[in-house]
C-alpha cells in the first residue's frame, strides 16, 4: 500500500475521531441537562408539597404565617425561596435578605428575559419550573401563582445550577466520561499506527494473491456462467405468466405427455403468495411449474406432470393454508383439452369468489 493512501486513511479517521470527541462532549452536555430536568421535576414537587402545606392554613392565617413557615425552610446563597403578595417581594432567604428587597415588584426582582418569561407562564395552582438568568448566575425556579383569603401570591423555589451539577455523584461522573473519551482518543490514534504498520506489512502479502485470485475469479466466471444457462429455466427458479402456459402444454404433448395435474391457489396477499413461492422451492420439484394468472396476480396455478390427485394432495401437505386456500385440484382425463381443463377451472373459481 502507498504512502499516500496511508496518509489519507490517517486523515480519514483523525476526522472521526474528531467527530467522536464532539458527539461525546455533546451527550455530556445533555448528561447535565438531564440531571437539572431531574432536579426540577424534583424541585416541583417539593414546592407543591409546602402549597399544600400554605392551603392547610385555615381561613384565620396570615400572610404572616405563610412567611413564618418559609422562613423555617432551609435556605443559602444557592438555594432560597421567594414569596410575592400581590406583585410586591414579601419575602427572600429570610429576614435579612426580605429587608434587602423590601418595597421591590416580583418583576424587579426577576429583572431578566428569561426571568419575565417565567413569570407571564406562570399558571393558578400549577407548580412549573425553568431555568432563569440572575445577576450574572443561572437559577432553576419552580413555581406557582396561588390564591389565599382572597389575596394573590407567588411562590418559588430557587437552586443555583452551579451548586446541582457540582455535586459530588455527578462531578465523578464527568470526569469518568471525560477520562473515557480521552482513552477512546488514545486507543485511536494508536491503532491507527498499527493500522499503518500492519498494512505496510501485508502490501506484499497481497499483491502476490492478486494475480491468483484473479485467474480464480476467471475460472468461477465461466463456471458460473455455465450453471446459469443451465438453470436458466429450471422450474424451481421460475414463476412463469398464464400467457405461456399453452406453449408448455403443447411442448410437454410433443414429448408425449397426456397426464396433466391443475392445482389452483388463491391468496390473500402478495406477502403469502411470496412465502409461498419460497415455500415452493424447497418443496416441490423440478415437474411442478409455477404460473401466475394475468388478470389475477394474487392466484397461482401449479402444473404437476405425470401426478395423480393422491399424489398433489400429498405435495400439498408440506404447506401452511391459513391464508390462502385451494381453489382447485383438477386431473385431465384422456382426451380432454388440458387448456380447456385450466380455462373452466379459472372461471369456476371466479365465480365461487363472487
Amino acid at each position: 500500500m502507498k504512502h499516500g493512501r496511508l496518509y489519507k486513511i490517517a486523515f480519514a479517521l483523525s476526522i472521526i475521531l474528531i467527530m467522536i470527541m464532539l458527539v461525546g462532549f455533546f451527550f455530556v452536555g445533555q448528561f447535565k441537562t438531564g440531571i437539572l430536568q431531574v432536579y426540577a421535576r424534583q424541585q416541583d414537587a417539593y414546592v407543591k408539597l409546602l402549597l399544600d402545606q400554605i392551603n392547610l392554613l385555615g381561613e384565620d392565617a396570615t400572610t404572616e404565617d405563610i412567611t413564618l413557615i418559609l422562613s423555617t425552610m432551609d435556605s443559602s446563597n444557592t438555594k432560597y425561596w421567594t414569596l410575592s403578595e400581590d406583585d410586591n417581594i414579601i419575602f427572600v432567604k429570610n429576614i435579612q435578605e426580605t429587608n434587602r428587597y423590601k418595597g421591590f415588584s416580583t418583576a424587579t426582582f426577576f429583572a431578566s428575559e428569561s426571568g419575565l418569561d417565567f413569570l407571564n407562564e406562570m399558571k393558578l395552582n400549577y407548580v412549573s419550573h425553568s431555568f432563569v438568568n440572575l445577576d450574572g448566575e443561572t437559577y432553576v425556579v419552580s413555581g406557582t401563582v396561588f390564591s389565599f383569603n382572597e389575596r394573590g401570591y407567588t411562590l418559588c423555589l430557587m437552586t443555583d445550577k452551579d451548586m446541582i451539577v457540582e455535586e459530588n455523584a455527578f462531578l465523578s461522573a464527568d470526569i469518568m466520561i471525560r477520562i473515557i473519551l480521552a482513552v477512546m482518543c488514545i486507543m485511536a490514534v494508536f491503532s491507527m499506527q498499527v493500522m499503518g504498520h500492519i498494512c505496510e506489512t501485508k502490501e506484499k502479502e497481497l499483491n502476490s494473491v492478486i494475480k491468483h485470485n484473479t485467474e480464480l475469479n476467471q475460472t468461477i466466471a465461466k463456471l458460473n456462467h455455465r450453471i446459469t444457462r443451465h438453470d436458466m429455466f429450471h422450474p424451481r427458479w421460475n414463476l412463469y405468466q398464464e400467457s405461456v402456459l399453452d406453449s408448455f402444454i403443447e411442448g410437454f404433448e410433443n414429448k408425449g405427455v397426456s397426464d396433466f395435474g391443475f392445482c389452483l391457489l388463491s391468496f390473500t396477499s402478495e406477502e403469502s403468495r411470496n412465502e409461498f413461492l419460497e415455500d415452493a422451492f424447497v418443496y416441490l420439484d423440478r415437474k411442478v411449474l409455477r404460473f401466475q394468472l394475468d388478470e389475477d396476480p394474487l392466484m397461482l396455478l401449479l402444473l404437476f406432470i405425470n401426478f395423480d390427485e393422491e399424489m398433489i394432495k400429498n405435495s400439498m401437505e408440506h404447506f401452511y393454508l391459513s391464508d390462502r386456500s385451494i381453489a382447485g385440484i383438477r386431473i385431465t382425463k384422456e382426451g380432454e383439452d388440458a387448456m380447456q381443463v385450466f380455462h373452466n377451472m379459472v372461471l369456476q373459481a371466479r365465480g365461487e369468489d363472487q
